[in-house]
């Protein structure tokens, strides 16, 4: 059973005081010296804040780590948090990249190389990092790098100048470089887009 239940979730969350600019600096009428507190005290608060930062978006464990350590709390509390949210269901490293990849790559257009950085960025270990990029296949990357270009082709005429197609074609296999999806890929896919667009136009 949950140590926390989904109602304390939401209640914590709203009845929190103002935020400072920074995003993880102190609430209104909190201490900025963490040591000065006793023990239940300091808890509390480190509960808290995991409770706004989950109350706000999906945090891999790592982030809610570096959001307590910025606030001053120390290693074996922190980790002793964390592990009771992780026992509760609310912290699940495994769920959030999986719901992170599906969003960015779907949203964002984000290929599987540009994921797997988010991912490392957010800390999340390699095992269930690797588990969510599978979650999306090369058709997929490949389908969603098409609808990418065409949207941009949608928007330009194919030039018959050789040296002027040339440099569409760069500027849209950077546009997906950019993006993460893997050289190779991203040219096949620009130039089947500009083949089609253009036998289309003729």
């Amino acid at each position: 059973m949950s140590d926390y239940s989904d109602d304390e979730v939401v209640s914590r969350g709203r009845r929190r005081g103002r935020r400072s600019r920074g995003g993880d600096g102190p609430v209104d009428g909190e201490p900025r010296q963490q040591e000065e507190q006793d023990p239940a005290k300091r808890e509390a608060l480190a509960r808290d804040l995991i409770y706004r930062a989950l109350g706000m978006r999906d945090h891999s464990r790592a982030e809610l780590r570096t959001k307590l350590a910025r606030r001053g709390f120390d290693e074996e509390l922190t980790e002793r948090m964390l592990d009771k949210f992780v026992a509760a269901g609310l912290i699940d490293d495994a769920a959030f990249a999986q719901r992170w990849v599906q969003s960015r790559h779907q949203f964002s257009g984000r290929g599987r190389r540009a994921l797997a950085q988010e991912l490392r960025t957010k800390g999340v270990g390699e095992e269930e990092a690797s588990a969510a990029l599978d979650t999306v296949s090369r058709e997929d990357e490949r389908e969603r790098a098409a609808e990418l270009v065409d949207r941009k082709l949608a928007r330009v005429e194919i030039p018959v100048d050789r040296v002027e197609r040339d440099k569409l074609t760069q500027r849209l296999v950077g546009m997906l470089g950019r993006r993460g999806y893997h050289p190779s890929m991203a040219l096949s896919v620009v130039l089947d887009a500009i083949r089609e667009k253009a036998d289309a136009a003729e």
